[in-house]
């Protein structure tokens, strides 16, 4: 017995699966060329990235005990020297360094303070805790499309004017 489908189902098929591939990939930042012109393929347009992106990621590694992520974030000699001090120590021992050293941070702050040139940035970030908080001043470079950290300087307190978690009606 020979089964015949019917074309109807066929183009059903076909146009729903064209729709959810168009669907998916606008939902991943892909958008079809206004022009064919040349047979230009479909492209991916990703925001750009910022300096800012470079800090937040290092944080958000270190807050996950990523060790491999978070000396991705550093380049440089800086990169050399915690790389070393991971090999150094065990991957669980570095991991759970991470994790404690972010443990108590409620947020943080990050601010440009300066752009010598479109490659190259520093920044002022600031760590809130419960008690106090802790100003860093970090050097950045791009690279390829990341930013990374090549440089900072120690952490140093700073008691806020009004402590976290105070009332605003206090």
């Amino acid at each position: 017995m020979i089964r015949r489908i019917d074309p109807k189902t066929i183009v059903t098929v076909a146009v729903l699966l064209v729709v959810f591939a168009i669907a998916l990939l606008r939902a991943n930042h892909w958008q079809i060329p206004s022009s064919w012109n040349g047979w230009r393929a479909l492209t991916a347009r990703r925001a750009p990235s910022n300096p800012e992106d470079g800090i937040y990621a290092m944080f958000d590694a270190a807050r996950a005990g990523d060790a491999q992520a978070y000396l991705d974030c550093f380049s440089g000699p800086l990169r050399d020297q915690l790389a070393a001090t991971a090999r150094e120590d065990d991957s669980a021992k570095f991991r759970s360094y991470l994790l404690s050293q972010n443990s108590g941070v409620q947020g943080m702050a990050v601010t440009i303070t300066d752009r010598p040139n479109p490659d190259e940035a520093r920044a002022r970030l600031e760590y809130v805790y419960n008690d106090h908080n802790e100003i860093q001043n970090i050097h950045l470079r791009k690279e390829g499309s990341r930013w990374k950290i090549v440089d900072m300087d120690a952490a140093q307190p700073e008691q806020p004017v009004v402590p976290y978690g105070t009332n605003a009606t206090d």
